[in-house]
């Protein structure tokens, strides 16, 4: 295999020698004629420059001369001082121009001088053609907003660059509406061997020349078009070619460069046969290490994909003999939480030893990244014995782990999935169903493992369609929002209303907030809602608004950093600031990533908005997160106001309640309440706020600012 090896490896080289050698030959080929590609634009783009500089110095001269009224006052005296006294010096003198013309509406040359007769007044210069052509010219330009227009005519068999304006005062522009009736003043510059002589000395352009009709194909050459688009002739030149050049400089070092190439790819060749024999090998270890994780020693993604990519996988997955266990850990962010990550890179190496240690070799184990792990089995009872090694795995994390002398009570939420000769399933699919299994096991808190069913998939399939329609419904406009009045138990009067988002499907109907809400989280779709409801607060609510508006915050929107700066923008764009909204979140934003949540929460409150604590006492949260974090105020969940009435004891934890807010200076709101009853317990208690039916329903903006003003009249 290794002369094999060899003979392939040189017959490469030698064939890559070639290759590289042809591809240089071309690559210099490309290379001269890029060069002289660059240089020829170069020229085109310089004689076009030079060009349209004479073109726009003749027009500063024409509107220099025919909008000076004394030209005019003396063409209507048809006095010849106009071309023979001042003005005539004035001409020969300053050399950016060949003739000048003036004409009447008859379109006769009725005043000319030219260079060549010295001050001789002439009547000659201009045809009645060129002066009709240079009227059609400075009308369209009249059309465009112009009023100067730009020609090229032929005059004795050379071209002249011809500008023409009508004659008046400067002021006057704007009412000269027909130049086809106005006396003009015909200012022209010869395109003649003077011309390319100028040309060549200062563009360094050799060999221009002047042509009539169109460029031929093919060709080096600029054409020449007037300000209305019509080609007038075309000028070349003799393209320089600096790719030749370097070419003629380069050959003897390029020969050298051929000999060395060659011998220097035998001596490669040689090596490279050497170094194949040692890279042979080092792939095998390669491949076997990209497929490991180096922080638990198992298998990693891609290990594990090239295992249920193999033939004998494949093979099993066909025969319906195939099973797939999925693993996310619960209890380990805590430890990074608490412990630091080096805490949780050591209860991941841990957590690996004993699965290690929990299954055969049958049985393939991977780390599939974070917290997560999968199991791939095949055989014949691939149901069965996936359910015992997931029990196996399950049981061998009962015991703490012990980090620096602290116990954390790590567990697993797994699902399985596995298929049967009846009903054979590719690995790919058995993956998707036993991540979904996993995922309802940690969602319910199961503490053993739950094995794939085909209700799972319709609930999986449910939720897809339910995130679709959420899409579908912010783009058609089927989402709006409702405002409850958060009444002052004192005097039952309005202190500030709860923004409500609802949901009016077309064939769902009215669907719940806690149906479409928890699928928004999941899918990412949360931040389009909240950005809608708060635009829609600044929209209906306004910064007239008599009182502070509060808006639910999600724990998903916590992981926008910019989502303080994009409210912001949104109020201010309205008018709005920051002190008329109150953001309220629910326990669960701090028990699920509490230093983000704290961060975030203080550019909140840093910036003017009140951050408010919901459904306080159904969650996991700890008086001293209260004491943490910048809260202005509590609201109790509904669930104790409905215990009201029933004996002591819920009074008594109703009170406890208030009395830990006036402890932390927070003032306590309670919702749900739906009685005078309870309203009249809760004022007693000291709760400075109340929310509910009692005190009005959710109402749209419109009927909310109607009521308002029902009730100030």
């Amino acid at each position: 295999m290794g002369r094999t090896l060899d003979s392939t490896l040189s017959r490469y080289i030698n064939v890559a020698t070639l290759v590289s050698l042809i591809a240089s030959v071309l690559t210099i080929y490309f290379f001269v004629g890029a060069l002289n590609r660059n240089a020829e634009r170069n020229d085109r783009r310089l004689l076009s420059a030079g060009i349209e500089a004479t073109t726009r110095q003749n027009e500063i001269w024409v509107t220099d001369y025919g909008w000076w009224g004394e030209v005019l006052t003396l063409w209507n005296e048809q006095e010849e001082r106009v071309l023979t006294g001042s003005l005539s010096s004035s001409f020969s003198d300053h050399g950016a121009f060949d003739f000048v013309a003036l004409s009447s509406t008859d379109n006769v040359d009725g005043m000319s001088w030219h260079r060549d007769t010295g001050s001789q007044v002439r009547t000659d210069v201009l045809t009645h053609d060129d002066i009709a052509a240079l009227r059609a010219d400075l009308a369209a330009a009249y059309e465009q907003g112009r009023y100067i227009a730009t020609h090229f005519l032929d005059i004795g068999g050379i071209p002249y660059l011809a500008s023409v304006t009508v004659m008046g005062e400067y002021d006057d522009r704007a009412s000269m509406t027909d130049p086809m009736k106005d006396p003009i003043i015909v200012l022209g510059a010869a395109m003649d061997d003077d011309f390319l002589t100028a040309t060549h000395d200062v563009f360094l352009v050799s060999g221009a020349a002047l042509h009539d009709g169109a460029m031929p194909r093919n060709t080096t050459g600029l054409e020449l078009r007037d300000d209305n688009g019509h080609l007038v002739g075309w000028m070349s030149w003799q393209a320089s070619r600096p790719g030749l050049d370097t070419l003629r400089l380069a050959f003897i070092p390029l020969l050298a460069y051929i000999a060395i190439f060659f011998v220097g790819a035998q001596l490669i060749a040689h090596k490279a046969r050497t170094l194949a024999r040692h890279a042979e090998n080092n792939e095998k270890r390669a491949v076997i290490a990209a497929g490991t994780d180096n922080l638990s020693g198992l298998p990693n993604r891609l290990g594990f994909t090239s295992f249920i990519e193999s033939r004998a996988a494949r093979q099993a997955a066909g025969n319906g003999e195939a099973a797939v266990i999925y693993i996310d850990l619960n209890g380990f962010k805590a430890v990074n939480d608490k412990a630091g990550h080096r805490a949780g890179d050591d209860v991941i190496r841990r957590v690996a030893h004993r699965f290690r240690g929990a299954v055969d070799g049958t049985v393939h184990i991977a780390r599939i990244g974070g917290d997560e792990f999968a199991c791939a089995l095949i055989g014949a009872d691939g149901a069965q014995a996936a359910l015992d090694i997931a029990r196996n795995l399950s049981a061998c994390l009962a015991r703490p782990f012990d980090i620096d002398g602290r116990a954390f009570e790590i567990g697993a939420a797994i699902g399985i999935a596995h298929s049967d000769p009846g009903n054979p399933k590719p690995f790919t699919q058995l993956i998707h169903d036993a991540d979904l299994a996993m995922y309802r096991a940690k969602a319910d808190q199961l503490d053993k493992p739950l094995v794939f069913n085909a209700s799972l998939g319709l609930e999986a399939d449910a939720r897809r369609a339910l995130e679709a329609d959420i899409e579908a419904g912010l783009e058609r406009n089927e989402f709006f929002v409702v405002y409850q009045p958060i009444a002052r138990s004192s005097d039952g009067s309005t202190a500030s209303v709860e923004a409500l988002l609802r949901w009016e499907h077309p064939t769902r109907g009215a669907v719940p907030p806690d149906v479409f809400i928890p699928v928004a989280e999941n899918s990412k779709l949360i931040r389009r809602l909240g950005d809608f409801v708060v635009r829609s607060v600044c929209e209906e609510i306004g910064a007239d608004a008599p009182h502070s508006v509060s808006i639910n915050l999600s724990p998903a929107q916590l992981t926008d950093e910019r989502l303080c700066e994009r409210y912001l923008r949104e109020l201010r764009s309205h008018g709005m600031t920051a002190d008329q909204i109150e953001f309220e979140l629910t326990e669960a934003v701090l028990v699920e990533d509490f230093d983000r949540a704290k961060a975030r929460l203080m550019e909140l409150h840093d910036a003017g908005f009140k951050v408010n604590l919901d459904d306080f006492g159904t969650g996991f949260a700890s008086v001293g997160y209260l004491h943490m974090l910048p809260f202005s105020k509590i609201k109790i969940d509904k669930s104790f106001v409905q215990t009201i009435g029933r004996g002591e004891g819920p009074n008594k934890m109703l009170q406890a309640l208030a009395l830990l807010g006036d402890a932390l200076s927070l003032e306590m709101v309670a919702e749900g309440v739906e009685t005078e009853g309870q309203a009249a317990m809760l004022r007693l208690l000291g709760f400075e706020y109340l929310q509910g039916w009692h005190f009005g329903h959710p109402l749209p903006a419109s009927q909310l600012k109607a009521r308002g003003a029902g009730k100030a009249a």
